[in-house]
């Protein structure tokens, strides 16, 4: 009687242990695939400005505001969540001199002793079109009640050159940003470019200000395009077209060459629309599925 009480006590123990654990990973994940998902949202014809560089096919993407629903696929069974739910909202504006890029996703996680938890992310960056220049807003919350708040901006000197970040919340710090940072867009486009020319991309060095820390290695592997696969809500003219299955894998800052932070397999449209993602948390995963698209009228820049 007394061995089982005890098994009891640290099955609970564990329980909201792993649940502590799985909270604190989500409000500290960064928001890697939030970059990924906006190039459905990028309105561009970008070609590189570094003397000698070979010209690369020109990009066009649909500019559009989109809504997702989170299903979950799997999930570790020690990790003391039943399911999860919730959805992810974005938009990305032509702000003439830059990129705009508004955010906002929420997880709803059912846990296993009946109990709810509530994470709310949102974001707000800004990107100069030759992408030297970055700003960005990072709230995180938890049950209603913000429990991060991360601002600054980020300068490179010149492309593929060093530069530094300059948080101003939640305290004042400089973080270097070594040669070859690239910020959210910029890598991007270089994805969308790699998958236009049926190409490799090496891997690299991100820098999105979803912690305080410097640049994350991402690496991208991209399959050959294919046709989409069941049904869609995409109509003409936005789609539904083929898409080019990519495989996006963010590693910590701290351990480049460990198990990655996260992961996500993506699939991506010719005009940058993504019908479907998953996200692999390594705790679980969850799968994306677009619920509402519109198209945005012109910037008039």
């Amino acid at each position: 009687m007394i061995n089982v009480t005890m098994t009891g006590t640290r099955k609970r123990r564990h329980d909201l242990q792993s649940r502590s654990r799985i909270q604190a990973q989500l409000l500290a994940a960064r928001n890697g695939f939030l970059s990924i998902l906006s190039l459905a949202a990028i309105v561009a014809v970008f070609q590189p400005n570094i003397a000698g560089a070979v010209v690369a096919p020109p990009i066009k993407i649909t500019p559009h505001r989109a809504a997702y629903l989170f299903e979950m696929i799997s999930s570790d069974p020690s990790g003391g969540v039943a399911n999860v739910s919730g959805g992810m909202t974005f938009e990305w504006a032509d702000a003439c001199d830059g990129w705009a890029l508004d955010q906002n996703y929420l997880l709803q996680l059912s846990n296993s002793d009946g109990s709810r938890t509530e994470i709310q992310t949102s974001s707000a960056s800004w990107e100069s079109k030759d992408g030297l220049r970055y700003r960005f807003i990072v709230k995180r919350g938890r049950d209603g009640k913000l429990v991060e708040d991360l601002r600054g901006k980020a300068k490179l000197g010149a492309p593929g050159a060093s530069g530094a970040v300059e948080f101003s919340k939640p305290a004042a710090k400089r973080i270097p940003l070594p040669a070859g940072t690239r910020f959210p867009t910029n890598f991007m486009l270089d994805q969308m470019r790699a998958a236009k020319k049926d190409s490799r991309m090496a891997p690299s060095l991100v820098f999105e200000g979803a912690a305080m820390e410097g640049p994350q290695t991402v690496t991208t592997t991209i399959l050959p395009q294919r046709a989409p696969r069941g049904e869609s809500i995409l109509k003409a003219p936005l789609g539904p077209s083929d898409i080019w299955p990519m495989y996006v894998a963010y590693f910590p800052a701290d351990k480049p060459d460990g198990n990655p932070e996260t992961e996500v397999s993506i699939d991506v449209q010719a005009n940058g629309i993504v019908p479907e993602f998953v996200l692999d948390y390594g705790i679980f995963k969850l799968r994306a599925v677009l619920a509402k698209i519109s198209a945005l009228p012109p910037a008039g820049c």
